[in-house]
């Protein structure tokens, strides 16, 4: 089985305070946008991933979703996962939650679980803020760490404008940027400043983001914006020419 592992962009992003476990509370619109990597599953008697670079699989959120969703389940069956990556990482596009959302999904059905989706988005919490995003597909509404997820067309923002994908232009800037770091150095003062109340901290820390958004102006962009913690930024063109 090969799914399509849709990177996203975060159309809007609030930081609206920080939460009793440490987390900051959230509100985005989070849209899928072409860009993927592929997840390859194969039955197998235990969990393994295999894909290139040095993280420990026990580190990759694609294994951590395997394991989560045998635990809530107590499914014993296994999986060989092998990741094609093409969405760069600590880049905000939500590359190895997009990887574990395709697992989630993926194995609900090669292991014959039957989940809700309602039910893989709670697991996927478990495994990192992006991922019930990403379980659900299509534009949603993320609240909270990310953990509460809605289509957009069910929420208060249903009426929320969409942009033209054809149109999108992303870019990312060769850094790598820890969403930590991004916010530590989050202020009071960042809100409100554009669609993205984490990119004032992110271009503080790293000036090659603030470049890209410039130089997507400078092409005649509308709606430029870096996407979650950066660094990867987006525009929309004018014309499909």
């Amino acid at each position: 089985m090969t799914l399509e592992a849709h990177a996203k962009i975060n159309l809007t992003l609030e930081v609206l305070g920080v939460r009793p476990d440490g987390y900051h509370d959230l509100r985005s619109v989070v849209m899928p946008v072409p860009l993927h990597d592929d997840v390859v599953l194969e039955p197998a008697d235990d969990v393994s991933v295999e894909m290139s670079g040095d993280l420990p699989q026990e580190r990759n959120l694609a294994w951590k979703a395997a394991q989560a969703l045998r635990r809530a389940t107590g499914c014993r069956k296994g999986v060989r996962i092998r990741l094609v990556k093409r969405i760069p990482a600590g880049a905000g596009l939500g590359g190895g939650s997009a990887d574990a959302a395709a697992v989630l999904n993926g194995l609900n059905g090669l292991w014959g679980l039957s989940l809700p989706k309602n039910r893989l988005c709670a697991i996927g919490a478990e495994v990192g803020s992006d991922v019930p995003a990403l379980v659900l597909g299509g534009p949603v509404l993320m609240e909270g760490r990310g953990e509460r997820v809605a289509p957009l067309a069910d929420s208060p923002l249903k009426d929320f404008p969409l942009p033209d994908l054809s149109r999108l232009v992303l870019r990312t800037p060769p850094v790598f940027v820890s969403t930590p770091r991004v916010f530590a150095e989050f202020r009071d003062s960042d809100r409100g400043l554009g669609a993205n109340d984490l990119q004032p901290a992110a271009c503080r820390l790293h000036p090659e983001i603030a470049a890209a958004l410039e130089a997507l102006r400078a092409e005649g962009c509308t709606g430029v914006r870096m996407s979650g913690s950066g660094s990867s930024v987006f525009g929309f063109r004018t014309s499909t020419v």
